[in-house]
This record gives C-alpha cells, structure tokens and sequence, in this order.
C-alpha cells in the first residue's frame, strides 16, 4: 500500500508538470452599422492595455473587405477574456490608412468600441474600453464621419 500511494503521487507530479491551465476565452462579435459606401477594407485593431492603445504592432488587427452598404458582422475568435478597446475605420479608397485633411481630421469613417467623450482629440484607452467576459459576446458600433 506505501508504493501505490507514491506511485499515484508520481503519476499527479508527472501529468501535472506540463499542464497549464487554459485562459478563458471566447468569440466577440462586432456589428459594424453605416456602412455608407459598397467598396473598400473596414480595419479593425483590439487593444488590451492603455500602453499599447493605438499602438499598430501590439493589436489585433484584422481587416474585413466590405462589399455592400448597411451593416457587417466580424467574428473574432479566441479572444482572451480582458478588458478591450476597439478603434476601426472604413479604409474606402484601400491604401492601408485612416485618410485625413490638411488639418489632421480624418477624412474616412471610424468608430470605436465606445463614443468617445470628444472628438477634437484621440480617445483615452479608459473612455472606449469595455470588459469582454463571455463565451460569445456582442458589440455593436457605428462608423461616422468626424463632420457628424
């Protein structure tokens, strides 16, 4: 009986060794509303942290060809449970970038995870930052144009 016991409390040590307990995660969907025009790239970038907020190489980034007016539903699959913020733009003439005027205001569509208290100044990762805690949630936004 002494052995077996040592024998299951080598099997636990082992089997345990390499185990690592999964992070949750889950599929967050976004409904993306006005959709204006029927062409270009909708671009999605996810933010974990206020130090990597609008920071390209620390987001997911995703981007979604858009072909129809209206609205677009994007899944983003095994997203990590966190707390998330969402910046998007509709890149219509598809050159990669969030086109703006002379003065520095974007000439192209966006939208963020949350509106933003003001539009004369980027938003704070704290303003548009929402808590993603489910399995399958959902998150809706709508794009405009700074003029709006």
């Amino acid at each position: 009986m002494k052995h077996s016991g040592l024998l299951i409390l080598g099997l636990v040590f082992i089997f345990n060794a390499g185990y690592t307990v999964p992070e949750e995660s889950g599929s967050l969907v976004i409904e993306i509303n006005n959709i204006t025009s029927p062409e270009g790239i909708i671009w999605v970038g996810i933010y974990d942290s206020e130090e990597n907020f609008m920071i390209k190489e620390n987001a997911i980034v995703e981007g979604y060809k858009v072909d129809e007016t209206g609205h677009k539903t994007v899944h983003v699959d095994q997203l990590t449970y966190g707390k998330y913020a969402i910046a998007l733009f509709h890149d219509i003439n598809g050159n990669g970038e969030l086109d703006r005027n002379w003065l520095g205001i974007p000439s192209e569509p966006y939208a963020f995870s949350r509106r933003p208290k003001s539009k004369w100044r980027l938003p704070r990762f704290r303003e548009i930052v929402f808590s993603f805690t489910t399995n399958r949630q959902h998150l809706s936004t709508s794009l405009r144009k700074w003029s709006d």
